[in-house]
Parts: C-alpha cells; structure tokens; sequence
C-alpha cells in the first residue's frame, strides 16, 4: 500500500503536507514546509482492513468528497463560450460542431480522472492516495452543524 497524502489547513489556507505510511503507523511526522512535528492519532481512527475510518490528526468525523482536476473550470468556460457563440450565430456550424466536440470529449476525460479523497468536519485536513471504505458519506450539511455546535459547547469532547 503506497503512502497516504494527508494536507493540513488552517481555515481555507493550506498549512502544510506530509506522507504517512497507514500500515506503520507512526506516532510522529514532520510537516513540510514548516517543518514541524505533530502527534498522530491512530486510536480508533481505523478499520480492522487497515483503512481511515477517523481523522489522525485530531480524531474528528469524515466525509468524501471528489478532487475534480484544475482544467476543469476552463472547461466549463469553453463550453459556456461555444453556447453563447452558437447561439448568437458568430461562428459557422462545422466550426462550432468541432470546437463542442471537443470540449465533449474534455468534459469526458475529466470524469475518468477524478479522484475522491477524506476529509475532516473538525480540523479540515484531507486524506488522498488511500483506499476509501464503503461507509463514508458525502459531506452532510447537518453533521457539519451539529459537530460545529459541539465542538462550541464548554465540556465538549469533539475535537
């Protein structure tokens, strides 16, 4: 089993990055670029089949999500610009069949790499580069609310 990319963030902005190997365990990593060394949870955060069932950084809740490629916001464009153009007549028919043609076959291609990673309701780091089980969900609005309203309560034990 390859390593696990895990990415840190503080709010939105990314933190930092490290690899950790799920069937070693390790108590400690480094994190690059800061270079700071954090404690992993390995407590109850997996399956007996050796995949993340919770966050190892601070032990809260997962969710799945789709990682979609950086090409995919231009795609959208495109096809947004060739509907326009089309519709108001500024380009010939075989030229606005090739150029939707294409941007089809883009739109296609997008969907076989889009990879699905973890990542925590609680600390907001993301899992990729691991096998994913059957029982995660997609993020749910309602979880997200409730584990924030926890997390603001005084003797709360959500981390």
């Amino acid at each position: 089993m390859p390593n696990m990319l895990v990415e840190l963030y503080e709010g939105k902005q990314k933190a930092g990055t490290f690899e950790v190997n799920v069937e070693a365990q390790p108590t400690t990593v480094v994190v690059d670029p800061s270079q700071n060394e954090i404690f992993l949870k390995w407590d109850s955060t997996l399956d007996d089949s050796k995949r993340i069932r919770g966050c190892i950084v601070c032990g809260g809740d997962l969710y799945k999500e789709q990682m979609f490629p950086q090409v995919t916001g231009i795609v959208i464009v495109l096809a947004f610009a060739g509907a326009v153009a089309g519709i108001l007549g500024l380009v010939t028919t075989w030229v606005m069949l090739i150029a939707m043609s294409v941007v089809l076959i883009l739109d296609i291609l997008i969907l076989f790499v889009v990879k699905t990673r973890l990542s925590c309701y609680a600390c907001n780091a993301q899992f990729s580069q691991t096998t994913i089980a059957q029982y995660h969900k997609q993020w749910d609005p309602d979880k997200a609310a409730q584990l924030k309203r926890l997390s603001e309560e005084p003797d709360s034990k959500v981390h």
